[in-house]
């Protein structure tokens, strides 16, 4: 039995943490750093890192997500901005038995593909610049891993939120989707996409 120091102790740990998740969103920390209370740990592939993502109470609303900094999604075009996300999702969620976190790497060719799919015609001028700028907005809250630089992107720490529930009503979203084409990656498939500056996209 802990000590009511220790007691205070950990609450106090606990609070830093959670004043931190709500400042930046969910953190990227070293393996071993303690377990946070509400906090959900998301390992990446590679196992040099742990995401602490916020445990989202069950029907919380706008509001509640708000306050913890986990906004449902991000707010500019949001049509567009949830296409994008659904694509991902058809892109990097390769083995739909599991869970989808971590899942695959996927590239921009496969969203592009995938896109105007959906569209169903073929692809225009302006549809690079919509998708590029779902994937800063998506990266920037934490949905996806964008790497830019490699045009390669991969589901985020987020999505280690979806219960059964969800991954369920995804899954059947998927399955009409269209198939994107295989991956062709520049990164080996177990290094870890780097975090970069968000920029504003061109259609903002």
């Amino acid at each position: 039995m802990s000590t009511p120091s220790e007691a205070v102790e950990r609450r106090l740990y606990n609070a830093l943490w959670w004043a931190k998740v709500q400042s930046a969103g969910p953190l990227a920390v070293d393996p071993d750093t303690p377990a946070v209370a509400g906090l959900t740990r998301a390992a990446e592939p590679d196992g040099s890192t742990v995401w602490l993502v916020p445990t989202m109470p069950s029907g919380a609303g706008h509001a509640v997500l708000d306050e913890l900094g986990t906004p449902p999604v991000a707010v500019e075009q949001p049509n567009e901005t949830a296409r994008v996300l659904s694509i991902v999702v058809a892109c990097c969620w390769t083995d739909r038995s599991g869970s989808a976190w971590p899942g695959a790497v996927g590239t921009l060719t496969q969203v592009r593909a995938v896109y105007a799919g959906m569209r169903g015609r073929a692809e225009q001028s302006s549809d690079l610049t919509l998708i590029i700028g779902s994937l800063r907005r998506l990266h920037a809250t934490h949905w996806i891993r964008w790497n830019e630089k490699a045009a390669e992107v991969r589901l985020g720490p987020r999505v280690i939120n979806w219960n059964a529930a969800d991954q369920a009503m995804l899954r059947d979203l998927c399955r009409h989707l269209p198939d994107p084409p295989p991956a062709v990656l520049t990164t080996t498939p177990s290094e870890p996409l780097p975090a970069h500056d968000v920029l504003e996209a061109a259609d903002e």
